[in-house]
């Protein structure tokens, strides 16, 4: 019995960690991935809006600095945050009735909602350019 004792402890760590619970995504990751994510999906949909790439960029970096201050990595992201798909689907349903885009939504209500956004000064607007055809 006591010859195992020391097995036994060696073992608690790897236990501990495997069975660590994920933490909630940050609100700010969430919010920024959603932001990111339906702006881009603005653009594709309209001929007259595009991406920022400087502020995608920016804000790109601005959430990863952010995710290493509260100690996320490359390598630990998967394992430590929980999912945000969910949380940012309820986001994104939020941002289509707001803007009345229901599936199949023409071009012109994309355009639209993405103009909107941009004169409204949103985290998705901030992404989005306003171009010529």
């Amino acid at each position: 019995m006591i010859r195992a004792l020391p097995l036994v402890l060696l073992a608690l760590p790897a236990a501990a960690q495997e069975t660590a619970a994920k933490v909630p995504a940050p609100d700010y990751f969430v919010a920024s991935a959603m932001a990111t994510s339906t702006a881009q999906i603005l653009a594709v949909n309209c001929a007259t809006l595009s991406i920022n790439p400087g502020a995608m960029s920016a804000e790109t970096g601005r959430v990863l600095d952010r995710l290493g201050e509260d100690g996320f990595t490359a390598e630990n992201l998967v394992e430590r945050m929980e999912d945000p798909a969910d949380r940012i689907a309820v986001l994104q349903d939020a941002f289509l009735a707001k803007h009345d885009l229901a599936d199949g939504a023409g071009a012109e209500a994309v355009c639209a909602a993405g103009l909107r956004e941009i004169s409204e000064g949103s985290e998705i607007g901030a992404l989005l350019l306003e171009v010529e055809e």
